[in-house]
């Protein structure tokens, strides 16, 4: 009989052997452990016939390179340090985190200092809002901490004010 491969050996029980129904992992099925026996019991004599394997040495080198050799523009990181604040007024502050050049869609935060205030303006595309600290009235209407706000391509905010301050997520 041939040596069961380790490495095969340990990942069959991690996957079939790790559900213990004295300790349920939250969304497991507990009430499958019959099931998991019986394909444990079928798949061992498989592992039996598995030759010891070892990775190539090479193989973690190509990998990285074809990790390395993935367009990065796939995906697009922004850490908090990368970017300046850029000031947009007396009281208000501008941080870019996004930008499509696709699209021309732009993700940004907006640190708005109290007494602020945006003036009326329209919009050429979808404007979404997002308050994250602080609050701010636009239309009569108090939005707070956890508040959205969205405004369609061709609509109008009226003037926005910030008495108290507040920090904004805007994807337009």
């Amino acid at each position: 009989m041939k040596k069961t491969s380790t490495a095969a050996f340990d990942a069959i029980e991690a996957a079939l052997g790790g559900l213990d129904p004295r300790a349920p992992i939250p969304g497991t099925r507990p009430d499958l452990m019959d099931e998991v026996a019986e394909l444990k019991e079928m798949l061992t004599p498989l592992l039996q016939t598995l030759p010891q394997a070892e990775p190539p040495e090479d193989l973690f080198d190509a990998i990285e390179a074809e990790i390395d050799g993935t367009p990065q523009n796939q995906t697009q990181a922004i850490y908090a340090g990368d970017v300046v604040w850029e000031r947009r007024s007396e009281k208000i502050w501008k941080k870019v985190l996004g930008q499509d050049p696709d699209t021309g869609r732009t993700m940004y935060l907006l640190r708005c200092l109290p007494g602020a205030q945006i003036k009326h303006h329209p919009h050429q595309r979808a404007e979404h809002l997002f308050i994250i600290e602080g609050e701010l009235w636009m239309g009569g209407k108090l939005f707070k901490a956890g508040d959205a706000q969205t405004s369609a391509p061709g609509s109008e905010h009226a003037v926005i004010d910030m008495p108290n301050g507040c920090l904004v997520l805007v994807s337009a």
